[in-house]
C-alpha cells in the first residue's frame, strides 16, 4: 500500500478525522484547578482593593459646600418618567373639567359648566355669530 495513501475525505488513511484518544484526566484536573486558583485569586484581589478604596476614599473627599442641601433648578428639559401614565392622568383631570360643575370665581358668582350644558345653553339662545358668504369663501391665490 502506498504510504501516502488517502482516505475518501481526503486525511491520510492513518488519520481518520477525528479526534481517536481520549483527554487526560489529569490535565483536565490541572485546568480545572487553575481556574478555581484564578476565580480564588479575583476574588480576594477584589475584597483587597475594596478595603484599599474604602480606606483612601475619606483621605481625598473635600468637605461638602454649605449650599450643596440646597435645590438646584435647572433650565433643561424636564424628562418625563412614564409618559403614558402622565397622559391618562392628563385625560382624566381633562375630562374633570369637562364634565363637572365647579366654581371658578365664587365671590365673582362664575361657575363653570360641563361642555355639554354650555352647548345646550348657546345652542337654545340662537345668538351665534354666522359668517357671510363672501367671508367664508378662500382667499384667491395670486
Amino acid at each position: 500500500m502506498d504510504k501516502h495513501a488517502h482516505s475518501p475525505a481526503g486525511h491520510p488513511a492513518s488519520h481518520p478525522g477525528y479526534e481517536v484518544t481520549d483527554v487526560h484526566p489529569s490535565s483536565l484536573a490541572k485546568t480545572a484547578a487553575m481556574l478555581g486558583g484564578l476565580v480564588f485569586f479575583s476574588i480576594v484581589a477584589m475584597v483587597v482593593l475594596y478595603k484599599v478604596f474604602d480606606y483612601y476614599q475619606p483621605r481625598a473627599d473635600k468637605p461638602r459646600h454649605p449650599l450643596a442641601d440646597s435645590r438646584y433648578v435647572s433650565s433643561a428639559p424636564k424628562l418625563q418618567p412614564d409618559p403614558p401614565a402622565l397622559k391618562e392622568e392628563l385625560r382624566t383631570v381633562e375630562n374633570q373639567v369637562l364634565t363637572t360643575y365647579d366654581w371658578t370665581d365664587k365671590e365673582k358668582g362664575l361657575v363653570r359648566i360641563p361642555i355639554e350644558r354650555a352647548i345646550e345653553l348657546v345652542a337654545q339662545q340662537q345668538k351665534l355669530p354666522v359668517l357671510k358668504a363672501t367671508e367664508a369663501a378662500l382667499p384667491s391665490k395670486p
